[in-house]
C-alpha cells in the first residue's frame, strides 16, 4: 500500500513538473475564466516561428492589449472596427497585421482614405455563446463604439453552441468548460463532477489534461462513432440563430455584419442559410465557398490542415473587404 501511494505521488510530481515545462516552452495565450471557461490573456506578447502545411517556416508576432484583444492599426485612429471570432481570428496562425482582419484594415484604409484600427476579440474553440458573453464584457470595460462590427462565423459553431451535440464529439475539454445558452434565457455549465474539476481555477493551469481529453475523444470518435440525431442539429440551428440575434442587438444592426470563414463536410449544405433565414443581421457573401475553391490551387493552410496560413489569411481578408467595400460605398 505504501509503495502504491509513493508511486502515485511520484507520478503526480513528474506529471506536474512536465506540464510546467510544457507551459514554459510553449506558453498559452489563454487563461482561466469563470464566466467563459477560457479567454485570451491581457498584455500577452510572444514572437516565434511556425510552419504551414507545406513545410514553409514563417515568423509570428502575436500580442494582445490590456483587454485581451488583438489589435491591428494605430491607437490614434478615430475609425474603429470590432471583429468577433474564434480560432480563425484569435489563435496564433499569423502575426496580428498579417491576419485576415489585418488585411481587411489595409484594404479599407485605401478605400475610405482614413486610418482604421481593428480590435479582434473572441477565442480559439469559441462558439457564439462565448462570443456573446466576451463581447458584452469587452464593451462594458472599454466603452468602445465601433463604426462596424464583423462576426467571423465558422460552420462548427453550430456544434459549439449545442450542449447535446458537443458532448457526443471529441471536444471533451471544451464542452465540460464552456457555458451553453438554453431556453433562450440563460447560460448553463455542465454540472457533473468531471465538469467541476475541469473548471477548477487551479486545475485549469495544467495543459496536459486537455491534451489527454482531446486524444481520448479523438480515439472514441474514430473507433466508437456516435450518430448525431437530426433533432439535435435542428435545435443547434435555433440556438445559434437566437445567439446571433442577441449578439447583434448589442450594436446598431445596420453596422453588424456576419460571414462564414470555412465549410465543413459534416454539416448539411443548407445549414448556414437556415440560421440566417429571418436573422436581423447583414450577411456578407460567403467567402468560405471561395476559400474552398482557392484551396484546390493555392497553398493556404496552416500546419494543422484546417486553419489558414499567411497567404490564406490574406486571401480571406481580401474576400471579406471586397464585399464590405461594396456595401459601404
Amino acid at each position: 500500500m505504501k509503495k502504491t501511494f509513493l508511486f502515485i505521488f511520484a507520478f503526480l510530481i513528474v506529471f506536474v513538473i512536465s506540464d510546467r515545462i510544457l507551459n514554459i516552452v510553449k506558453p498559452s495565450v489563454y487563461k482561466f475564466s469563470e464566466s467563459l471557461g477560457w479567454e485570451t490573456k491581457p498584455d500577452y506578447k510572444r514572437s516565434f516561428f511556425e510552419k504551414d502545411l507545406y513545410g514553409n517556416q514563417y515568423k509570428i508576432d502575436y500580442q494582445t492589449d490590456e483587454n485581451g484583444a488583438r489589435v491591428s492599426g494605430s491607437k490614434s485612429a478615430k475609425y474603429s472596427i470590432l471583429v468577433i471570432g474564434d480560432s480563425f481570428t484569435m489563435d496564433a496562425h499569423t502575426s496580428n497585421d498579417l491576419s485576415w482582419f489585418g488585411q481587411l484594415r489595409l484594404d479599407l484604409e485605401r478605400v475610405l482614405n482614413k486610418e482604421i484600427i481593428i480590435y479582434a476579440i473572441g477565442g480559439g474553440g469559441y462558439g457564439t455563446n462565448q462570443q456573446y458573453i466576451k463581447t458584452k464584457n469587452f464593451l462594458k470595460n472599454t466603452k468602445l463604439e465601433p463604426k462596424i462590427v464583423i462576426l467571423q462565423f465558422c460552420i462548427n459553431d453550430f456544434m459549439n453552441n449545442s450542449y447535446e451535440w458537443e458532448k457526443q464529439t471529441e471536444n471533451y475539454g471544451q464542452y465540460l468548460r464552456r457555458p451553453y445558452f438554453v431556453d433562450n434565457s440563460h447560460f448553463y455549465f455542465d454540472n457533473s463532477t468531471l465538469g467541476k474539476i475541469m473548471r477548477n481555477k487551479y486545475f485549469s493551469y495544467l495543459k496536459s489534461p486537455n491534451y489527454l481529453m482531446l486524444i481520448f475523444g479523438i480515439i472514441e470518435s474514430k473507433y466508437f462513432p456516435k450518430s448525431i440525431k437530426i433533432d439535435t442539429k435542428n435545435e443547434s440551428v435555433v440556438i445559434t440563430k437566437q445567439l446571433i440575434n442577441k449578439l447583434s442587438k448589442l450594436f446598431d444592426n445596420n453596422n453588424f455584419y456576419i460571414f462564414n470563414c470555412k465549410e465543413g463536410t459534416e454539416y448539411p449544405e443548407n445549414i448556414w442559410f437556415d440560421v440566417l433565414d429571418k436573422s436581423e443581421v447583414n450577411i456578407l457573401k460567403n467567402p468560405s465557398f471561395e476559400m474552398k475553391k482557392i484551396s484546390e490551387t493555392k497553398k493556404i493552410f496552416f500546419r494543422d490542415g484546417g486553419h489558414y496560413n499567411e497567404l490564406g489569411n490574406k486571401l480571406l481578408g481580401n474576400l471579406v473587404s471586397k464585399d464590405l467595400k461594396f456595401l459601404l460605398e
